[in-house]
């Protein structure tokens, strides 16, 4: 019965240890093999074949758990950069990636989207861009295990390893908004969520933040003594002193946050004819900088009638995806630099094609 369970499960795990010790080091005969060697093998597997490793025994997930193979990891993936499409049907998020073309000089040939793994979410309300790898959504938890009824809830997944979890309820009031954000502190080497609470007509917001290392997950309250406006608030460590024209999307160019936007229109599609980035020079001085860009005719004849904003390649290429419903998918690359405009037709979600696709991020691989 169950006296007997546990012993027997604990010889399992001791057996995986050992087996697990002597794959890595050998044997009491034997050299020992070096650390730097050992993360040199889990470098050469795929994102996918390294979560199936931590499965393999405690020394093995460990040993992939480190933050130094973590930090190796992304930095051999960030030279590889790749797409990573969000794709909603139904009361589910499709999670797909593609390769990013590498020469822009040279005609680029269909590129096909991988599949990965889908979240059972009704009507997902924010799909955070890629931050090391994970996702942050949000959305019903239609579907989702353990909860009866459909309910707002935020969950994080990592498309590659297929591995993802629910975020705990938060303490709120009723009938207040949430609005979250996703972030990475490089400080403390920590994934935390922002979470602030707003009553409509009344000055007592509540924050409250999540750290995703510190074992369990908890809110904490934190204090934010700010009594303006939640834009303000959001932004008062970064004074922005110009109006930024259009929807305004925030990149990262050249190491420095930017601004961009369609001038003269407020969104980004066909009928543009220039756009407009503002580019904080200077972190301490509350420095901008303000670039114009005269798109080339063949723009018109290039991009579809609507597009979305989604990032910048190393090459300063801004990149643009298709946000309408059609038979193909493309993705664009405008160069700053040279004044170009180039399509890549993504193959590998032609069922999905139906519904609508988003691209939510550029760098899927970096996890």
């Amino acid at each position: 019965g169950s006296t007997m369970t546990k012993p027997r499960q604990k010889l399992l795990e001791d057996r995986q240890t050992i087996l697990g010790r002597r794959r890595l080091y050998a044997d009491e005969n034997s050299l020992p093999i070096s650390t730097d060697l050992i993360y040199e093998i889990f470098l050469r597997l795929s994102p996918k074949c390294i979560g199936k490793c931590r499965c393999v025994s405690k020394l093995w997930s460990s040993i992939v758990d480190r933050q130094e193979f973590t930090d190796l990891f992304l930095k051999q993936s960030s030279a590889r950069p790749q797409l990573l499409f969000a794709c909603e049907i139904g009361c589910k998020v499709y999670f797909f990636s593609s390769t990013q073309p590498q020469n822009p000089e040279e005609y680029t040939p269909p590129i096909t989207a991988s599949y990965h793994m889908s979240l059972h979410l009704n009507h997902a309300y924010q799909i955070h861009s890629p931050i090391r790898g994970l996702v942050c959504t949000r959305g019903f938890s239609g579907g989702l295990k353990g909860r009866k009824r459909p309910e707002m809830v935020r969950v994080i997944c990592n498309p590659r390893t297929r591995q993802s979890f629910t975020l705990p309820r938060m303490n709120t009031r009723k009938g207040c908004e949430v609005r979250s954000f996703f972030g990475y502190d490089p400080v403390e080497k920590q994934f935390k969520v922002l979470s602030m609470t707003l009553s409509h007509g009344k000055d007592d917001a509540m924050h409250q933040v999540l750290t995703l290392e510190t074992g369990k997950l908890l809110w904490r309250r934190i204090e934010c003594d700010v009594r303006t406006s939640l834009s303000e608030k959001f932004m008062s460590f970064i004074k922005v002193t110009e109006t930024f024209s259009g929807k305004a999307t925030l990149i990262n160019y050249k190491g420095k946050l930017a601004s961009l936007a369609p001038k003269g229109s407020y969104f980004f599609g066909r009928e543009n004819t220039s756009l407009e980035m503002w580019v904080l020079d200077d972190l301490e001085k509350k420095e901008w900088s303000k670039h114009s860009y005269k798109l080339p005719p063949q723009w018109e004849n290039v991009v579809s009638e609507s597009i979305i904003c989604v990032g910048v390649t190393g090459s300063n290429e801004i990149v643009f995806s298709d946000d309408t419903l059609s038979d193909l998918f493309y993705v664009f690359y405008y160069s700053l630099e040279k004044e170009t405009i180039r399509e890549v037709e993504i193959q590998g979600m032609e069922e999905f094609l139906k519904q609508r696709v988003e691209i939510q991020g550029t760098r899927v691989s970096e996890m």
